[in-house]
């Protein structure tokens, strides 16, 4: 699947689906070989992993993420600093995401 959308454009359909807690709109701003690290003790690594790990999450109606800030490198790599607000305590949170094709293929999460 070719995606035209631009890495911003990726990564806030990413922010709006995990809000919504949309599981199907979160995963397709994957890559289906994506590989996310940061956020569980080892890699997550494709669709299949993707969705057992973000699944009970999404479906946390505790959950919400805000991004405070983006950067732009080049023309696929986003840098943004977000709150990520579980149960109403807000945690600090640097992400990087590499957008190829409209889809997000790596992802890097550095938690304060």
């Amino acid at each position: 699947m070719t995606d035209h959308r631009t890495a911003l454009a990726t990564v806030e359909a990413q922010l709006d689906a995990f809000n919504a807690g949309d599981l199907d709109a979160f995963a397709a701003t994957y890559a289906d070989d994506a590989v996310v690290t940061g956020v569980s003790p080892s890699a997550i690594v494709g669709s299949d992993e993707l969705r057992a790990f973000y699944g009970p999450r999404l479906a946390n109606p505790d959950l919400s993420c805000v991004i405070e800030e983006t950067v732009l490198f080049g023309d696929r790599w986003v840098v943004a600093r977000e709150q990520v607000v579980n149960a109403g305590i807000p945690t600090e949170t640097i992400a990087t995401f590499d957008v190829v094709n409209g889809r997000i293929a790596r992802a890097s999460m550095l938690k304060g």
